[in-house]
C-alpha cells in the first residue's frame, strides 16, 4: 500500500477541484491507502481527512514528505504544479490537470493566467513522470498528447434513481422548472456564460414559454439583485444540503457556460435525475447527450419538452443513465493507482496519440464534436448531429 501526497490550492465547500481530491482521496483510503493533503486555505468543511496547510515552495514539501512517508506526489492545481520540478525526482511526481479557463476570458489578469499555462508546458510537464486529465478536452487544451485521461465521478450525490412519469405534471400549460448552479460574482461571469442564462430566460418568457428560472450560487446580495432583476428567483449561498433537492427539483438543468473541464453541476443534476443541458463547448460533448450551439436551441428544446411532457420524462432518464453509466470515483481511484504505479495501457491507447489522432479526440474541433456524439449515442445520434450542423451552414442567413 501507498502513501500519496495531493497538493492543491485549497480545501474548501463549493469548488470542484476540492470535490474531486476528497472523493479521489476517500476512494483510495477504502482501498487501503493512506492520503495526505497540502493546501493554502481550508475552511474544515472536507472532516475525517488528513489536510495540511502548506507553504508552496520544495523545502516544506520535501519536509512533509519525509514526516508522512509519502511515495508519490501529486499537483491538482497552481502554485503547486509549478513546484513539482523543484521536488527530488526519486519521488514519482505526477500533475493531474483540471485545465484552465481561457485567460481571454479575464480581462484583468489574463495576461497572467497565460502565461501560468505557458510556463506549466514548458518547465512542469516535460520534468515529471506523467500528467492525468479530467477529460478529452483539457488533454487538447493542455497541448499535451502524452496525457492519460481519467474522467472524475458522479456519485458522491445520493442515488434517488431516475424519475419516473409521475414526477412531471403532463398538462402542457404547467411551467417548467429550468434552473442553473454557478457562482454568481463578476470574476468568472465571463465564461460561466451569467448573461447567457439571462438571455435565455427573458426569450422564453417573450415567446410564453410556460417556464420559472432559478438559479443557485454563491455571491453577495448585489450578485442576487442582476438575476432577480430578471425575473430570476435566486438561491444565494445556500446550504450544500439544499444543492441535491434544488437539482432534483428541476426539470431541466441548463449550463450557460463557455468552457469547462468537466462540468461537476451538470453532471451532479443528470445523476439526480435533471436533464442537462450545455453548449457545445469545453468537455460538454463528453459529459451530457444534450448539447446546442445557441441560446435560440436551447429555447427551442424547452418549447419541445414543454409540449411533449413524455419528451422530457425521456430526456430525463437518458441523462440519468449516461451520466450513471460513466462516472464513479470507484472507478476514478482505480485508474489512478494504475497509471500511477505504471501500468497505463489499459487506461486509454490514445492517450500517447499523434497530434492528428488526438485531434480527432478533441471535443473542441468539428471533427472531434462528431466522434464525441458517435461515442454519446451511436451512428445515428451522431448523423443527426451532423445533419443539424450542415442544415445551419446552408440555411444561415
Amino acid at each position: 500500500m501507498k502513501h500519496y501526497l495531493f497538493l492543491t490550492y485549497r480545501m474548501a465547500l463549493g469548488y470542484g477541484v476540492d470535490v474531486a481530491v476528497s472523493n479521489i482521496t476517500g476512494n483510495l483510503m477504502r482501498l487501503g491507502h493512506r492520503v495526505t493533503i497540502g493546501c493554502l486555505e481550508k475552511d474544515g468543511h472536507h472532516s475525517g481527512l488528513d489536510v495540511r496547510l502548506l507553504d508552496p515552495d520544495p523545502t516544506s514539501i520535501m519536509r512533509l514528505i519525509e514526516e508522512v512517508g509519502c511515495d508519490c506526489v501529486i499537483a491538482h492545481t497552481t502554485p503547486f504544479f509549478e513546484v513539482l520540478p523543484l521536488l527530488d525526482p526519486a519521488i514519482p511526481r505526477w500533475a493531474l490537470e483540471y485545465g484552465d479557463p481561457t485567460p481571454e476570458f479575464f480581462p484583468l489578469d489574463g495576461a497572467e493566467r497565460r502565461r501560468i499555462k505557458e510556463t506549466k508546458i514548458r518547465d512542469c510537464y516535460p520534468t515529471i513522470n506523467g500528467v492525468i486529465a479530467i477529460s478529452h478536452f483539457i488533454r487538447a487544451d493542455i497541448r499535451w498528447p502524452a496525457a492519460l485521461v481519467i474522467h472524475i465521478g458522479c456519485n458522491h450525490v445520493p442515488d434517488l434513481g431516475p424519475k419516473g412519469v409521475l414526477d412531471f405534471d403532463l398538462d402542457p400549460s404547467a411551467r417548467l422548472n429550468v434552473g442553473t448552479l454557478m457562482r454568481l460574482g463578476q470574476g468568472e461571469s465571463n465564461y460561466k456564460g451569467n448573461q447567457l442564462f439571462c438571455e435565455i430566460a427573458e426569450k422564453s418568457m417573450e415567446q410564453g414559454i410556460p417556464a420559472r428560472f432559478y438559479v443557485m450560487g454563491r455571491g453577495t446580495p448585489e450578485d442576487a439583485t442582476f438575476f432577480e432583476s430578471k425575473g430570476i428567483e435566486t438561491h444565494l449561498n445556500a446550504p450544500d444540503d439544499q444543492k441535491c433537492d434544488y437539482l432534483r427539483n428541476l426539470d431541466v438543468f441548463i449550463s450557460p457556460s463557455l468552457w469547462e473541464g468537466f462540468n461537476l453541476p451538470l453532471v451532479e443534476a443528470q445523476a439526480l435525475g435533471t436533464v442537462g443541458v450545455a453548449f457545445d463547448t469545453g468537455s460538454h460533448p463528453e459529459v451530457t447527450p444534450f448539447v446546442v450551439s445557441s441560446t435560440d436551441e436551447v429555447i427551442t428544446l424547452l418549447r419541445r419538452m414543454t409540449l411533449d411532457r413524455t419528451l422530457l420524462y425521456r430526456h430525463s432518464l437518458l441523462s440519468y443513465r449516461f451520466v450513471r453509466s460513466r462516472f464513479s470515483w470507484e472507478k476514478c481511484a482505480v485508474e489512478f493507482l494504475r497509471i500511477t504505479d505504471g501500468d497505463c495501457k489499459h487506461v486509454d491507447k490514445l492517450s500517447v496519440a499523434a497530434p492528428l489522432r488526438s485531434r480527432f479526440m478533441n471535443p473542441s474541433s468539428r471533427v472531434g464534436k462528431f466522434f464525441a456524439a458517435l461515442r454519446i449515442g451511436g451512428w445515428k445520434y451522431a448523423m443527426a448531429q451532423l445533419a443539424g450542423y450542415l442544415a445551419r451552414r446552408i440555411y444561415r442567413p
